[in-house]
């Protein structure tokens, strides 16, 4: 089970014959065309079964003495084996089958009860497919007192084995147990779980036999002869009764459970039908008791993979052994006669089929079973017909009669007048029955068709049959046209109708063979006595066309869904080959077989529509016939499409003279007009042969061009090829209303698209066959003269009020076709006059005709008029008759029609120009005026106050200009950093609108609050050690991020902004509505709110928390932030810049850090000691109540503050005026920096990210919350870098205006919310961030620089050091904005140089003398060697302080362009922090693709391009002392010389996925051997793989029985791996099915486009089509760009709102 199998589609017999992987992979079918599925179980590969393949029987692993004769088997086995193996096999077979097939399961047999027995029992609890998974764990958990997990293991052995035991015990105690069990799950209509009370030893002995079994089938594999011997025992005796072994395992299957029966089938499939000889012997005793295998399947409970009768595909779709089944054994009368017997009790006093809701049904949908077997049989054909081959095909024809008479009128239905009908009646059986039976009908009709005698005899038995079930009609007379014809008098409208006629469709299908043979229904020798007339045969396909006809007229509104369910199916693509088109073929052939103008009188008779026709009817006035006439136009409409489908649809083989390809070729344009279809659509939409083939590939590319996916959202569609209009017909026969509408669209569209005329005119028909002849003089009888005439007559007539489009649009169609036929006839020489009774009269058809031109009422037919008439002066005048038509009138009448379109046309293109040009030419002047007069603006600006500009909308721009928007060619080059920084520019609204009460607001940190929807996350898509696990989450010290990212905080937003307390009442008000729903329906949602998420109420996109919206930083504090509209664009700041040289900073910063973590030290020294007292303090006194030790327990966020006096004193003792120039503010009065409203927002937001990050309990005061407030802001840049240059695409330009958004406001969150927060903690975090940086810190826990996250680090360092030395919020603030520019830069340049020496250490370079002598020379020659060098040398030395051994220089070239490279991602993010944080706009470099982006970040950084500089002493002369102590760390030479030891090298790479094969199938390989880790026994091949597509971990996916326990909670394999591999997300491929999963948390998933395509560009969930498929790397990219942008929380959600059916999966359990 689940491992793969190959069909080939050209070669094999049928679609049951399929191929192993190792032989697929070794055969020629590898070339063909295949389909791929996964095995079911119960089977085996067909390779070497030259009855299963049309060619290439063999592998290339099997050819080999394929062609040598066969010998027995047993002559080459010894006879001393032989006899013993006789032996053994003699004994255990009867023993395994006397202990399974025990009566009674409470004692042992005789033979085998030990002498001195203990009385000890079990409850066995037995599986069956009634009760669900749940229902059986709650019964456990009552009935035997175990644990939900014992329950669930207890439930899931029995899932898989069939059985298990539940209690051991004595006899009363099990007893119990089980009448617990039968109460708890005996339900309304559904009986109670099978549990017995079964003896230990019984237990025990069957427990054996199955080991037995096992060790038989195994034996049965190693040598043939002793295949034979077991087979040869299983066919003998059973205790000397008449029945077999294999018979008593046959009859007795039900009787065992899962495990053994699969053991017993198993055993069978590898002897008996191994063996072609005893293939056929089972196949004999099979059909022997094939009746009470079926019957008794039917009562069980089981499914069918699991039932003996599953082994019918073994033995019927052989054809030997079928054939001689079916000559020897009346096969197909066994299985027809099973079936029939079975339905008797169906059947009414009417002798019909008559089906009601009840449970009853349940064993007929089972014992449909035996039409699959019925299907099997029929797919192999004769190919050497004898007699007594068709006297026993004969003798099923007979009984399927009688199955076809039972069948013929069943669910009759009467039209509802009075009251609407109460219930709808079941219909639904009666067309699974027919879906079931339809294929194997057809294939009958094939057999028939072969054979020319069983063609005749089958005509006469059906056309018997008929005769019975016909009963006599009343006739009446009916005249119309001067003719009479005497016709039955129905009425549709007031009788008990039905669309089941299964014997008028079955005759059908035999008349339409008929010609084959050049028979006919006037043959002598064909009919039997008292056959059926012409007029009866067409009556019951004709009322079914009525009917159809008057529900679409509104006749049957009253009949409810039922009727309308009924008619879709009739027509739909499922049930249409065995029912419509055979009615369609019936009413063709007896159309053939009537005088014409009869035929017509019978249509319109049982149309009702003899006296609508008539003078009078059009002149009554009276109520009834008024009220009538919509109906009536209706019925009129549909007789004559009615009669356009009898005349036109002749591409049946059969009826026209046209091969099966004509067929689907018409079948695919008409479907290809609706619209382009995908493969799969027009797949669908054809109907299928028994091989589930549709024959589209042989005719789809000479019809329609493919057009490749476009995009990873798309997939690939045909397009109709223009050559293929003009066989369209709009009244195409398979067409719904809904798909005639759509191809009519479709057309219209092309036409307009062309600026043709593509006029839907009538193609001409394929000749009719020589028994179908007579049907075309349908289209020149009288009858049909006068119908048309009477509708154009009525159309013509400018008072006349009964008409309609739909019905002259009709009659045109088919005066189109009549003079097609006449004009095909005439040049063959036979007769057909129809234009000559067209012309008789006054005035004359054909006068009508021409006065129609110009008349408004045809004016949608235009273009179908003036063919018309154009056609019939053509055939006029090539009869030589005089025209009568004025075919140049009615020309130019289309043609000014058409001038008057193309001139208005043209008029609205030219005012849509004009309006174009004067819209640019408007736009042009306005930005010349304002480039040549800037300083206009700037005065108007400055003398004269312009009001307020009108506040935005609620659209986001963009802070990073475009390159259109700032010309930087006529500016200076931006610096975001340094002595001289550039001046900022917020290209950012200053008002905002949220979304909830529309009401408009100013971002400012004093006015009204305002937030966007954000969404946090924890993350590990950065993670370059996903085993890594953050063990103690409250213990847990975030601060110093590792290197490996192993865990993140990662924030995005959709960018719709609300107020703060218009948020909170949303939010409230979704927790009152959820807590007010019933219990039964909570929890329903596709968001968690108990997780605080919500969904954004404009976009639907999950979130958690909101983020505040700050306006710029160097406007917050100020009085005059609330009008930052009316400044200037570029805001320049009022405080001077701060000088000092990076030596200088550098030097104080290490004293500063070696005092400061002194005190650190001493601090925590303190803190310790007083622990250890209050611990002795506990354990010396009196226990006291448990949750006094939690509170005793030392956490971040209880222990004292930090003495950050002591701190700022020591400081200010240490440094100099010049150092604390660096940190200088202006001299001001200190003010509030934000308003409550805002500081709470902030504080919420913080609060979120370190619950979120964390996965902690709030905590306002935790002194961690401001490292997750960094932490979020550096992930979230990394993030967003990594999905930058995954998708190639420019630092700044190519960041969309939601990451914009959310970039902006994490970053200005981070930076407020550090100087808000507590000013000792930010101290403490400060001090020990520059510790870790500069190595003063070698503790037992101290980390070196080769597992920091050098940006992080950056980030939370250029955040926090303000603090360190301003203890005021207002005081750091304004230090971060008066002199952030220059320390920024010093610690940038710091944290850079530890990174290149992190790159540096990690490096694997080869040696110079390893490289090229050519190379060399080249880079003596280059510009920056002497930078090179010197870098070189910082390397050497780097070295030797770690201790390494010398193992060579790299050159000097290559390490400089190793080092620059590896900077890259470092600098991109450093740009994208300061970029934001400083307003200083993007140079043009970083806003394209394919530059060189070094140089410019450097540039934009102020940072020197040669990064030795950061290593010279002379401008930093401590940096000798850095580089020592970074290399000379404890743990850095370990880790660099320890082979085992796991270096992260850098540049990181980005984690992909993981590498999928180009072709499924390999995959399906690779993991279809996945056992499920907790299966055994015969059921441990149950296998549900799913590839973490993250990690690449193979994990079973199966609900219960990879359940594991995480935090008090029960989850599956999926789940519990998503949380451990990607924090709660995951992205898995179920590779059985083809499948793919998104989870976002435990119980939030959904499935997605997997990115396997087929070669149409298609997926193929659950692998119904079976196509080829291959990797598609489009989609695969896209997949992996949704897993990188953190995206799959927010497409889940998206997902489960537009299906709420994906909510009632128990994610949780996968």
């Amino acid at each position: 089970m689940g491992e793969p199998t190959y069909s080939c589609r050209d070669c094999a017999m049928d679609p049951t014959c399929v191929l192993c992987i190792d032989c697929f992979q070794k055969s020629p079918h590898k070339a063909h065309r295949y389909r791929m599925n996964t095995s079911g179980g119960g089977g085996y590969c067909d390779c070497g079964d030259v009855e299963a393949w049309k060619s290439d029987p063999f592998c290339q692993l099997h050819q080999q003495g394929a062609d040598q004769p066969a010998k027995d088997p047993l002559e080459r086995l010894p006879i001393n084996i032989q006899f013993y193996m006789s032996a053994v096999v003699s004994c255990i077979l009867p023993y395994c089958s006397d202990i399974l097939f025990l009566d009674d399961q409470e004692v042992l047999p005789e033979n085998l009860r030990p002498s001195n027995p203990k009385d000890t029992y079990a409850t066995m609890l037995f599986n069956d497919e009634i009760h669900t998974y749940e229902q059986v764990i709650a019964t456990l958990k009552k009935a035997v007192d175990c644990s939900p997990k014992e329950a669930v293991e207890l439930a899931t052995i029995v899932d898989r084995e069939g059985r298990s035991t539940v209690r051991n015990g004595g006899y009363r105690e099990c007893e119990q147990a089980k009448g617990i069990i039968t109460r708890n799950t005996t339900y309304h209509r559904h009986k109670p779980l099978r549990v017995l009370v079964m003896h230990s030893a019984v237990v025990s002995h069957q427990t054996f036999s199955l080991k037995l079994l096992s060790w038989l089938i195994k034996i049965a594999t190693q040598a043939e002869g002793l295949r034979v011997i077991i087979c040869q025992e299983l066919m003998k005796n059973f205790h000397g009764s008449d029945l077999t072994i294999l018979e008593e395992c046959m009859l007795k299957d039900t009787i065992l459970w899962k495990a053994a029966r699969i053991q017993w089938h198993q055993l069978f499939m590898s002897t008996l039908l191994m063996d072609n000889e005893y293939k056929k012997k089972f196949a004999v005793l099979f059909t022997k008791h094939y009746s009470g295998i079926l019957s008794d399947f039917a009562d069980d409970d089981h499914d069918h993979v699991v039932s003996v009768t599953s082994l019918s595909v073994q033995i019927f779709t052989v054809p030997t052994v079928s054939h001689m089944l079916i000559k020897e054994h009346s096969l197909l009368k066994v299985i027809l006669k099973t079936f029939v017997d079975y339905t008797e009790k169906y059947r009414g006093a009417d002798s019909k089929l008559h089906f009601q809701r009840a449970s009853l049904l349940q064993g007929l949908r089972r014992f449909q079973y035996v039409l699959v077997d019925l299907r099997y049989v029929l797919s192999n054909n004769f190919e050497d017909w004898t007699a007594e081959a068709r006297e026993k095909v004969m003798e099923g024809i007979d009984v399927l009669l009688e199955l076809l008479v039972s069948m013929h009128g069943m669910d009759t239905v009467v039209r509802q007048v009075g009251q609407h009908i109460e219930f709808e009646p079941e219909w639904e059986t009666a067309f699974n029955l027919q879906i079931k039976l339809g294929p194997c009908l057809t294939l009958l009709l094939e057999w028939c068709a072969s054979d020319r005698s069983l063609l005749i005899r089958a005509y006469r038995a059906t056309m018997k049959a008929l005769r019975g079930v016909t009963h006599p009609q009343p006739e009446v007379a009916v005249e119309v046209a001067g003719h009479k014809a005497t016709c039955f008098k129905f009425d549709v409208g007031t009788k008990h109708v039905t669309v089941h006629y299964a014997l008028i469709r079955f005759l059908a299908g035999l008349h339409l063979h008929l010609g084959k043979y050049n028979l006919d229904y006037f043959k002598e020798g064909l009919l039997p006595l008292s056959p059926l007339t012409a007029m009866e045969l067409i009556e019951e396909p004709l009322r079914t066309q009525v009917l159809m006809a008057q529900v679409y007229a509104g006749m049957w509104r009253r009949n409810g869904f039922s009727l309308l369910n009924q008619l879709y199916y009739y027509q739909n693509v499922r049930c249409q080959t065995e029912m419509f088109d055979k009615d369609t073929i019936m009413l063709q052939a007896g159309s053939a077989m009537m005088d014409p103008n009869e035929y017509l009188i019978a249509v319109l008779n049982r149309f009702d529509l003899v006296r609508y026709l008539t003078p009078e009817f059009a002149a009554s006035s009276s109520t009834e016939d008024v009220q009538a006439r919509a109906s009536y136009a209706t019925l009129l409409e549909e007789m004559l499409h009615l009669l356009i489908i009898l005349t036109c649809e002749r591409y049946m083989p059969g009826v026209g003279n046209v091969l099966d390809e004509d067929r689907i070729r018409r079948e695919v344009i008409h479907q290809l007009c609706i619209s382009p279809m995908a493969h799969s659509e027009i797949t669908k939409a054809l109907p299928e042969d028994h091989c589930h083939e549709t024959g589209m590939e042989a005719v789809i590319n000479k019809v329609a061009d493919f057009k490749k996916p476009s995009g990873s959202a798309s997939k690939g569609v045909y397009e109709l090829k223009e050559q293929c209009l003009a066989d369209y017909s709009p009244f195409f026969y398979h067409y719904s209303r809904s798909d005639q509408s759509k191809a009519e669209e479709q057309q219209r569209k092309k036409k307009k698209q062309q600026e043709q005329e593509l006029a839907a005119v009538p193609a001409t028909p394929p000749a009719l066959c020589s028994n179908f002849k007579p049907l075309v003089h349908l289209l020149d009888c009288d009858v049909f003269i006068y119908i048309v005439r009477t509708i154009v007559e009525r159309t013509s007539n400018p008072k006349g009020k009964i008409w309609s489009e739909n019905s002259i649009h009709r009659a045109l169609y088919l005066i189109g076709l009549a003079v097609l036929e006449e004009e095909r006839l005439q040049a063959r020489g036979e007769s057909f006059v129809f234009l000559d009774k067209a012309g008789e009269g006054e005035p004359s058809l054909l006068t009508e005709i021409q006065n129609l031109v110009g008349n408004s009422k045809v004016k949608a037919h235009k273009e179908l008029m003036s063919w018309l008439i154009k056609k019939i002066a053509e055939v006029q005048e090539k009869k030589g008759e005089e025209v009568d038509m004025q075919a140049e009138a009615a020309e130019k009448e289309l043609h000014e029609s058409a001038k008057e379109e193309e001139e208005r046309a043209n008029r609205a293109r030219m005012a849509m120009k004009r309006r174009q040009v004067l819209m640019d030419q408007m736009a042009r002047m306005q930005k010349n005026f304002i480039k040549n007069n800037p300083e206009f603006f700037e005065e108007t600006a400055e003398e004269t106050p312009a009001p307020p500009p009108p506040p935005p909308k609620i659209e986001r721009v963009p802070s990073t200009p475009d390159m259109e928007e700032c010309d930087t060619s006529l500016t200076e080059f931006p610096i975001a950093l340094g002595a001289n920084p550039g001046d900022p520019v917020y290209d950012e609204p200053t008002h905002v609108t949220c979304i909830l009460c529309q009401e408009e607001a100013a971002i400012a940190s004093q006015g009204s609050s305002m937030v966007l929807a954000a969404f946090v996350q924890r993350s590990t898509v950065l993670s370059k050690n996903r085993d890594k696990k953050v063990e103690n989450a409250d213990d847990y010290n975030p601060l110093l991020m590792t290197s490996d990212l192993f865990w993140g905080t990662y924030t995005s937003t959709c960018g719709h902004v609300m107020h703060a307390d218009c948020w909170r009442g949303y939010f409230e008000s979704l927790l009152s509505r959820e807590q007010r729903r019933a219990l039964r329906i909570r929890n329903t949602l596709s968001y968690d709110l108990g997780k605080h998420q919500f969904l954004c109420p404009l976009c639907k996109t999950v979130s958690n928390t909101v983020v505040p919206l700050l306006p710029a930083l160097d406007t917050i504090g100020k009085p005059d932030d609330d009008t930052m509209e009316e400044q200037p664009t570029q805001v320049r700041s009022s405080i001077p810049p701060v000088s000092g040289s990076y030596a200088s900073w550098l030097g104080l910063i290490l004293q500063t850090t070696r005092r400061g973590m002194e005190i650190v030290n001493q601090y925590k020294a303190q803190v310790k000691e007083k622990k250890e007292e209050q611990e002795e303090k506990n354990k010396s006194s009196q226990p006291q109540r448990k949750s006094a030790k939690t509170e005793s327990k030392s956490s971040p966020s209880k222990q004292e503050p930090f003495p950050s006096l002591d701190l700022e004193q020591v400081l200010s003792q240490l440094t100099s005026d010049q150092f604390k120039s660096f940190f200088a503010t202006p001299q001001q009065e200190p003010t509030e920096l934000f308003a409550d409203g805002i500081r709470n927002m902030i504080r919420t937001f913080a609060t979120a990210t370190y619950t979120v990050g964390l996965d902690v309990m709030p905590d306002d005061d935790n002194e961690r919350v401001p490292i997750l407030a960094w932490n979020t802001c550096a992930y979230t840049i990394q993030v967003t870098e990594v999905l930058l240059r995954t998708q190639g695409k420019a630092l700044f330009g190519g960041l969309s205006s939601r990451q914009i958004d959310g970039l902006r406001s994490v970053i200005r969150f981070a930076t407020t919310s550090t100087c808000i927060a507590n000013h000792s903690i930010i101290q403490q975090h400060a001090l020990e961030l520059l510790a870790a940086l500069t190595g003063f810190n070698t503790g037992p826990d101290s980390i070196s620089i080769l597992d920091l996250d050098m940006f992080s680090l950056l980030v939370s360092l250029c955040l926090s050091l303000p603090r360190l030395y301003h203890s005021t919020e207002a005081t750091a603030f304004n230090a971060v904005i008066s002199s952030g520019a220059i320390y920024n830069l010093h610690i940038l340049q710091m944290v850079l140089a530890a990174h290149i020496v992190q790159i540096m250490l990690t490096a694997q370079l080869p040696a110079a003398q390893d490289q090229a002598g050519s190379s060399d020379e080249s880079m003596e020659q280059d510009e920056y060697n002497t930078d090179a060098q010197q870098l070189l040398k910082v390397y050497t030395e780097l070295r030797q302080f770690v201790g390494l051994e010398d193992g060579g220089e790299p050159a000097a070239w290559l390490l400089w362009n190793h080092v620059q490279f590896s900077c890259l991602p470092f600098l991109r993010c450093a740009a994208i922090f300061f970029h934001f944080l400083t307003g200083v706009p993007s140079p043009a470099e970083l806003q394209n693709v394919g530059l060189d982006e070094f140089v410019p970040l450097c540039r934009y950084l102020a940072l020197p391009t040669n990064l030795a500089e950061l290593f010279n002493l002379e401008i930093a002369p401590q940096m000798s002392d850095l580089v020592r102590a970074w290399g000379s760390h404890p743990d850095v030479k370990p880790k660099l010389t320890n082979s085992d030891a796991k270096i992260l090298r850098f540049p990181l790479e980005v984690n992909p996925l993981v590498t999928l094969p180009d072709d499924y199938s390999d995959l399906m390989n690779n993991v279809s051997m996945f056992m499920c880790p907790k299966a055994s026994g015969a059921q441990s091949d149950s296998r549900a793989p799913a590839l973490c597509l993250v990690c690449g971990t193979v994990v079973c996916s199966q609900s219960y029985c990879c359940q594991t326990e995480i935090d008090k909670e029960t989850v599956g394999a999926c789940t519990a791996h998503a949380i451990s591999c990607g924090a709660g997300v995951g992205i898995y491929l179920r590779v059985r099915e083809c499948q793919l999963l998104l989870m976002s948390s435990k119980n939030r998933g959904c499935f997605y486009t997997p990115p396997y395509l087929d070669d149409y560009g298609e997926p193929d969930s659950g692998l119904r089509r079976g196509n080829p498929l291959h990797l598609s790397q489009e989609h695969y990219t896209k997949l992996h760009c949704l897993w990188l942008s953190h995206s799959i929380p927010a497409e889940v959600a998206h997902k489960l709102e537009a299906n709420n059916n994906l909510l009632t999966i128990d994610w949780q359990n996968l």
